[in-house]
């Protein structure tokens, strides 16, 4: 079983929340989760109460701390296994129409104006809790005004506790766990599907649960794609093909990943050693750079070694992590900037502090996005740098027949 957060470390996150409240003036935040993403959408609720729920659900944190919690759960059913999990005491059914539930909540304590802080699920998308109840709370409270404020509670998550680390080294070596059983257990013969099953019962009786399993397998000879695949299409495994990997094992709701390709029956051809080779030097140059107070333009500057090479990438270039995907994020449209060219170097972005944990993912592939491979691993930053928090070699794995 899992051990919970100690009541200091979740006191701690209280204590940020309001903080963020009092900054912006705000009665109190009304927090969505929805299970999408392996349940990673409810990192917001769940960084607050220590419960992940299954379906959707609302927080209502107020910032009067002589005003109760409440966590409202999406199924009836679900309510006992929440109150036994939650750090939240006050734990109820939303009903078939939380909105109304939450309006009467707030309407008892008279909470009906000043300034009500949502957050959504995702910053990059905005406020997700669904129209119909937005739009209930609108109508009901019209002297409410409502204040989308995800990014700035995301932001509170970035930087992770020692007890958050604690958890993400142990989903980290869950990670590992599916990689070496999948370089052990491949054969040729076996559908890509099955390789799913292998990764995930390798971590799945020690307590860890699945958030990605990416494969993608192909002839070494005849590529067809250059990034993990989200879905199997039943492709039997042959010698010489190369098995592109993408996985998350995740432990109290925090996950490892990492990116590993594995080559069936034979070396990589000198297309595809070269392939690794870049990517591998991407990585180390990437994770020497992450250190507290880098910026996101020393990242890409670190990585146009890919863009030197003559390829490009599909994939993040790299993302923070932890529950789910947060900032610091540096998407593809980075390649923009190699080879790198100091009299147009990319935006400076956001800076990196001390225990932010990034996944550093370098995808080199070619221009016409036939032929790629992934090599990365989730890291701490550290003042030496991005320190890898996975043990898996960062070399090819040959699987040996």
């Amino acid at each position: 079983m899992v051990e919970p957060f100690s009541e200091a470390e979740m006191n701690r996150r209280w204590r940020l929340a309001r903080d963020l409240m009092r900054r912006h003036e705000l009665i109190g935040l009304l927090i969505h989760g929805n299970s999408g993403v392996h349940r990673h959408n409810q990192a917001n609720v769940f960084w607050l109460t220590d419960y992940m729920d299954w379906h959707h659900c609302y927080l209502f944190a107020p910032l009067d701390e002589e005003i109760e919690p409440v966590l409202w759960v999406g199924l009836a059913n679900h309510v006992a296994s929440a109150r036994e999990v939650s750090f939240v005491r006050r734990v109820e059914w939303g009903g078939y129409h939380p909105s109304a539930r939450i309006v009467e909540h707030l309407q008892r304590f008279g909470l009906t104006r000043g300034r009500l802080g949502l957050v959504g699920v995702n910053a990059k998308f905005g406020i997700s809790m669904p129209y119909t109840h937005y739009l209930h709370l609108q109508e009901s409270l019209p002297h409410l005004e409502l204040v989308d404020v995800t990014a700035e509670f995301i932001r509170l998550r970035e930087v992770k506790s020692e007890e958050e680390i604690a958890r993400l080294r142990r989903a980290a070596a869950l990670t590992d766990q599916a990689i070496y059983v999948l370089w052990e257990k491949i054969r040729p013969g076996i559908p890509d599907y099955a390789l799913v099953e292998i990764a995930e019962s390798a971590f799945r009786g020690q307590g860890g649960t699945p958030h990605v399993t990416y494969i993608r397998a192909m002839p070494m000879d005849q590529a067809n794609g250059c990034a993990p695949a989200q879905n199997p299409i039943g492709r039997i495994i042959e010698c010489g093909d190369v098995v592109l990997t993408e996985i998350s094992a995740s432990y109290g709701g925090y996950s490892g990943q990492i990116h590993r390709p594995l080559f069936v029956g034979a070396d990589p051809s000198p297309a595809w050693q070269r392939l690794f080779e870049v990517a591998l030097d991407a990585y180390r140059r990437i994770a020497t750079a992450l250190r507290p107070g880098a910026c996101e333009r020393d990242a890409v500057r670190a990585a146009s070694v890919i863009g030197e090479a003559g390829y490009t990438i599909y994939d993040d270039l790299l993302h923070g992590f932890g529950i789910d995907i947060t900032p610091p994020l540096i998407d593809r449209s980075c390649a923009q900037y190699w080879p790198w060219d100091e009299t147009h170097p990319a935006p400076e972005g956001q800076r990196f502090e001390r225990n932010m944990v990034i996944v550093i993912q370098p995808n080199p592939i070619t221009p016409d996005e036939r032929m790629g491979l992934q090599l990365g691993a989730l890291t701490l930053i550290r003042e030496e740098g991005a320190v890898s928090l996975h043990q898996v070699p960062f070399e090819p794995l040959i699987v040996r027949i």
